[in-house]
């Protein structure tokens, strides 16, 4: 036998012994040897209290029974893993490496408490322990409590890894969980594909899971690219809820309240940006289409949106301008004699997103109002809101608005510039039982500057010029000659069939000064009669001062002439004639009767109509000057 084949030999029977050693050791007497390892590398109490086995081998498995790991020191509960039973294998190559790895690890029976202190630490991060990389991960019954106060979130998570089947050869996770998350209670149930594709950012991550949050419901169905750190989403959505403003809570999206919702559609990720494609859905009544995004690397963050309905019941949106959404009796408080909407909007909120949103609105519902279209460009910017342009089609024309609203502080300061463009009036009052004219358009501005946090504070605190003109058209002869009491022409008119009388001109120009919208003209002119208004609306207290005259031009045998007053509070106004003008002149023709039985007692009824015509042109001068309305304005559309 040679030298060298003396020394092979030699080192055979070495490694033949030492093998036999190693697998006659006993593993159990190094279990203090390892704990001593793990406590000074990651400064948490370990210990194997149960048997350890090793197999040794390029990739030696490792058996420990009964596993435990302490907590972090501020933690109320001492043990923050316990395992059963953890089998896995080592990567020696990487190990020699300085990097810890292992192709495998399955447990069973793993409880494990995950948790976030009150300053944000949370007790899953060791010091500078570099976390180990792991191929394949199955867990048979597991639990996991997560806890974060800051959020009030603490759930509770079982998971398991799902048998391979001939149909389904691929392993899958299935989780379920029970709990509060951000304050609401929670439950979860989700299936994804096999634990360790969460590491691999190259295989998409099967994953389909509903939860409810509160009355928030969601579900996806898709692929997570990189789940660990919420990478390339591409699921499909489902999200329903009684009111959207909750997901403030969840997503950190400010959104105003509203009814009850259901949307589907695509969600993908990428970067800091949330896209939500292809969306349907509906809001109360009212259904929208269209995509929706959400950039949070912005600061702060920054929502575009493009959206179109074919049906809108602007009900669905009152908690945009803090109206009554249409919710129980009891989910508001009494509101008494206003009308106006008097909940505030949200200052954090708005200060809290940026914003650009385009909608548009192929059929919108407005009390008995029906709006043919609406567009409509929002966005915020430093916390202030701006609708430029902001448009309605009504009544045969359209109403454009120009509204800036600044959040940045205390209180909200609003600049908004309104039009009104060939208005038709019969359209206007189409459900009138008179028809109020069948002719003619009206334009009209109101341009306005108020302070406060509600629809009700502001316009309670404008000031500027609001004003209306018409040129041309018709009105009843009917409701002109009961705007007079004229008793002897409305008999004739309506024994002979009302008819149409042209109007001149009609004006409203009004002046506003803290809410008190004063009259400065207020005139309906036609041929047979004139008719003008005084007094003010005043919106501070949401109530109305105005008188009516009529000025009748022709002769009536039998006239009251009684003013029309329109008074009272918004919500219940009272119209009636100014009685004791009325009351005067009948009195005086009763007394006239008695005393000479015959025809005097008709006397003081008698109006003989000598007024003249207003200066209509000077009228609609002076309105044009003060709410720079133009001519185009008034022409149809």
């Amino acid at each position: 036998m040679t030298r060298t084949r003396k020394w092979l030999v030699g080192i055979a029977v070495c490694l033949l012994l030492l093998v036999t050693a190693v697998s006659l050791f006993d593993w159990n007497l190094a279990r203090p040897y390892i704990a001593r390892q793990v406590t000074s590398a990651t400064g948490r109490s370990f210990a194997i209290n149960g048997d350890l086995d090793v197999h040794l081998s390029l990739w030696p498995r490792i058996i420990a029974n009964d596993v435990v790991m302490g907590n972090a020191a501020w933690s109320k509960d001492p043990v923050m893993a316990q395992i059963k039973r953890a089998d896995f294998r080592i990567n020696l190559l990487k190990l020699l490496g300085g990097h810890l790895a292992f192709p495998e690890i399955s447990l069973s029976d793993l409880h494990l408490v995950l948790e976030v202190n009150k300053d944000g630490t949370p007790n899953w991060v060791f010091g500078q322990s570099e976390f180990p990389a792991i191929d394949a991960l199955t867990i048979d019954r597991g639990t996991i409590k997560f806890r974060d106060p800051a959020i009030n979130t603490d759930l509770d998570l079982e998971l398991n890894t799902l048998a391979v089947t001939r149909d389904d050869p691929e392993s899958m996770l299935k989780v379920t969980g029970t709990g509060q998350f951000m304050g609401m209670q929670t439950t979860l149930q989700a299936r994804g594909g096999a634990l360790l594709a969460l590491r691999n950012a190259d295989r998409p991550y099967p994953i389909k899971a509903t939860a409810t949050l509160g009355t928030t419901k969601a579900s996806v169905d898709g692929t997570l690219l990189d789940p660990l750190h919420l990478i390339g989403q591409e699921v499909n959505f489902q999200l329903e809820g009684s009111n959207l403003a909750l997901l403030y809570t969840i997503m950190g999206v400010p959104i105003p309240p509203t009814p009850a919702y259901k949307l589907a559609g695509f969600l993908s990720h990428t970067g800091d940006i949330w896209t939500f494609k292809r969306v349907n859905g509906t809001l109360g009544k009212s259904d929208f289409t269209g995509d929706f995004s959400v950039d949070q690397g912005m600061d702060p963050l920054l929502i575009t949106a493009d959206l179109v309905s074919r049906s809108l019941d602007m009900k669905d949106l009152g908690g945009f301008i803090g109206a009554d959404r249409g919710t129980k009796p009891g989910d508001n408080p009494p509101r008494g004699d206003k009308v106006l909407p008097t909940e505030p909007f949200n200052l954090e909120k708005l200060r809290a997103a940026d914003a650009d949103v385009r909608f548009k609105g192929a059929r919108i519902i407005a009390q008995k109002i029906v709006i043919e279209k609406m567009d409509m460009h929002l966005t915020v910017k430093d916390g202030t809101l701006r609708l430029a342009p902001l448009t309605f089609g009504i009544a045969g024309g359209n109403l454009v608005a120009e509204i800036a609203m600044g959040g940045r502080k205390s209180h909200m300061a609003t600049h908004a510039d309104i039009t009104a463009k060939g208005l038709h009036l019969d359209q206007l009052f189409p459900v009138s039982k008179h028809k109020a004219a069948s002719a003619g358009t009206m334009g009209g501005r109101a341009t306005l500057d108020a302070s406060g946090d509600s629809i009700s504070q502001m316009l309670g605190t404008a000031n500027g010029e609001a004003a209306l003109i018409m040129e041309g058209g018709t009105v009843s002869e009917l409701l002109l000659r009961l705007s007079d009491l004229d008793i002897a022409n409305s008999i004739k008119v309506l024994l002979g069939g009302d008819k149409q009388v042209p109007i001149r001109c009609m004006v409203a120009n009004f002046k506003a000064v803290e809410g008190d919208f004063k009259v400065q003209d207020l005139v309906l002119d036609t041929p047979k009669v004139s008719i003008t208004g005084e007094g003010n609306v005043n919106f501070a207290d949401e109530s109305l001062h105005l008188k009516f005259v009529s000025h009748l031009k022709g002769f009536s045998l039998a006239s009251l002439r009684g003013p029309i007053i329109v008074t009272g509070p918004f919500k219940k106004p009272s119209v009636h004639p100014d009685m004791g003008k009325v009351v005067a002149r009948g009195g005086l023709a009763v007394v006239l009767g008695v005393l000479t039985a015959g025809i005097a007692a008709l006397i003081p009824l008698l109006e003989f109509g000598k007024n003249k015509d207003s200066n209509c042109a000077a009228l609609m001068i002076q309105a044009k000057s003060d709410a720079g309305i133009k001519q185009s304005d008034i022409a149809p559309h």
